[in-house]
């Protein structure tokens, strides 16, 4: 891969206005889950900027939240300019959302190469995901869109897949290849025919590009959208820049970066890695993560337990007792607690939905 461009300067822009649903009755409308702290004194938004900042300054970093979290997340994230942390007047998918940033990042370095991260995201081996990120850059750099592929250790039914294309010049050791084909969620079966022929992925949804190869596929693959970040864009900086947002932003439809360019683009390149990822989709994903004891269960709080094993027992505040429980998931909170089957955290999302129908904005 070549590397004639590598003085151009790298950014980083990272996605936190989820409400992390399948996270209840922890994650809340008004405490996010990536505004947690689930796995050290950190919460995951500052975790995943303390992971990048030994190759990416604060003033290169870039937050995209809810316009709701933006002074929550100026306060845990004091190092990086309040001028970085952009609210959405509300959420529209992540195609908006990473081209709002752009054009701030552009606005900064019209050169800039960009990668974008979540702010739920975990990573076992930092080390190894900043060279990851530094290899991305460079292949940005010969202008290619770059999607992160994680290498599957199971056949996970909970995650967006890649098929695997030709192969591109390396980056040193790190291999790269175009892309075939993004696929959604699979089934069991199929999910499982997808490991075993090494040629599939997990899609992370972490990408890098140069912000002007970024906009020359929106402009062929989303012109409306185009047009309207370019509105935005134009106003950046002067009176009405606040006024231009919030008329331009209610006429945007949803679209995801995956669906909206990802799929449709021809210049699309894959580094394969094994850095630790998860997405921490879930409650189960925690029981996973986070440290057992001799019976596997992971307890953050206080238990007691009779014949209780590889379960996950969250209460903070307050005894909790349990009694012949296997692959099960108690979180106590404050005012409410769930019981479920690991098998099934994935539904928890559905509590939240029941909760909305049913008009207890209270619990949400």
């Amino acid at each position: 891969m070549s590397r004639k461009k590598k003085g151009t300067a790298l950014y980083a822009l990272i996605v936190a206005g989820g409400t992390g649903t399948r996270l209840w009755p922890r994650s809340r409308r008004e405490s996010p889950k990536q505004l947690l702290a689930l796995f050290s004194q950190r919460t995951m938004l500052q975790e995943t900027c303390d992971r990048i900042m030994p190759i990416i300054p604060a003033e290169h970093i870039f937050i995209v939240t809810n316009e709701g979290y933006v002074t929550t997340v100026r306060e845990q994230l004091p190092d990086l300019p309040p001028e970085n942390i952009l609210g959405e007047p509300e959420g529209h998918g992540t195609a908006p959302c990473i081209g709002l940033g752009a054009l701030y990042i552009q606005q900064r370095d019209p050169t800039a190469v960009m990668v974008s991260l979540h702010a739920d995201h975990y990573i076992e081996k930092p080390e190894r995901f900043r060279q990851v990120l530094l290899d991305a850059a460079e292949v940005a750099r010969a202008g290619y869109l770059v999607t992160l592929g994680i290498q599957p250790n199971q056949p996970e039914t909970g995650y967006g897949y890649i098929q695997r294309g030709g192969a591109l010049a390396a980056v040193g050791a790190q291999p790269v290849y175009r892309v075939a084909q993004f696929l959604e969620k699979p089934n069991e079966a199929t999910a499982i025919q997808f490991v075993q022929s090494g040629e599939y992925y997990w899609n992370s949804g972490i990408f890098a590009w140069q912000i002007s190869t970024l906009w020359t596929e929106y402009q062929t693959y989303q012109p409306a959208l185009f047009k309207q970040l370019q509105s935005i864009g134009k106003g950046l900086g002067g009176k009405r820049e606040r006024s231009t947002l919030l008329r331009v932003w209610k006429k945007i439809k949803n679209e995801t970066i995956d669906v909206g360019i990802m799929e449709k683009s021809q210049r699309v390149a894959m580094l394969p890695i094994d850095v630790g990822w998860s997405d921490v989709g879930s409650w189960a994903t925690l029981l996973d993560l986070l440290p057992s004891n001799q019976d596997n269960n992971v307890i953050v709080g206080d238990h007691v337990g009779v014949d209780t094993g590889s379960s996950l027992l969250y209460s903070p505040n307050r005894l909790i007792a349990t009694v012949g429980l296997t692959d099960m998931i108690v979180v106590d909170t404050d005012d409410a607690i769930l019981v479920c089957p690991k098998s099934r955290a994935q539904e928890v999302k559905h509590i939240v939905e029941t909760l909305k129908q049913n008009h207890k904005h209270k619990y949400l």
